[in-house]
């Protein structure tokens, strides 16, 4: 929406978070969904979360495609709905970004990095360098959880779920430093 190229949001400092996806310039004709350019910030050393958000207008009537709500949100993790401990979830990053799909649990066990979710016709890790995996439903059947290696010279990880309707949903990244200490 802002049309800053690499050079311009490289050179930010003191970020939080990114919007990996904003739904409302999504229905306006920009292309923002952007995990490319969230690798490219946690690449280039920057430790930052990710969220989704509808940027909610609304200029056309419920139901059309010009309605940009619902279609971009933020799941937290929280144990109640009270402000402090909304905003500490999202300042420790216990929470995720989607256009849909749901992500039930995600840990870290035996040196992998493991998930359930709603169903997902495939679900992929991105590492912070040349090695992605990807794994796919097959034969009509749907994934509802998956499990990664995590291997010491990844950089991060992340995991990006899409539903059988192409919708993503993307975890915050994983510095490997942090996980396997």
């Amino acid at each position: 929406w802002s049309l800053e190229n690499r050079e311009s949001y490289l050179a930010y400092e003191g970020m939080d978070a990114m919007e990996i996806c904003n739904y409302g310039c999504i229905v306006v004709g920009y292309n923002d969904y952007v995990p490319q350019i969230y690798d490219e910030m946690l690449q280039s050393g920057k430790r930052i979360f990710c969220t989704a958000t509808d940027d909610n207008h609304n200029h056309g009537p419920v139901g059309t495609r010009k309605f940009d709500s619902f279609g971009g949100f933020t799941m937290i993790k929280a144990d109640k709905l009270e402000y402090k401990t909304i905003t500490k979830a999202l300042t420790d990053g216990n929470f995720y970004a989607s256009q849909g799909p749901e992500i039930h649990s995600l840990w870290f066990e035996d040196g992998k990095i493991k998930l359930t979710c709603s169903p997902a016709d495939r679900i992929y890790i991105s590492t912070g360098r040349r090695r992605a995996v990807c794994e796919y439903a097959e034969n009509g059947n749907l994934l509802t959880s998956a499990s990664f290696r995590v291997e010491p010279n990844d950089v991060y990880v992340r995991i990006t779920v899409i539903d059988e309707k192409g919708y993503p949903a993307n975890t915050n990244a994983y510095f490997i430093k942090d996980i396997m200490e």
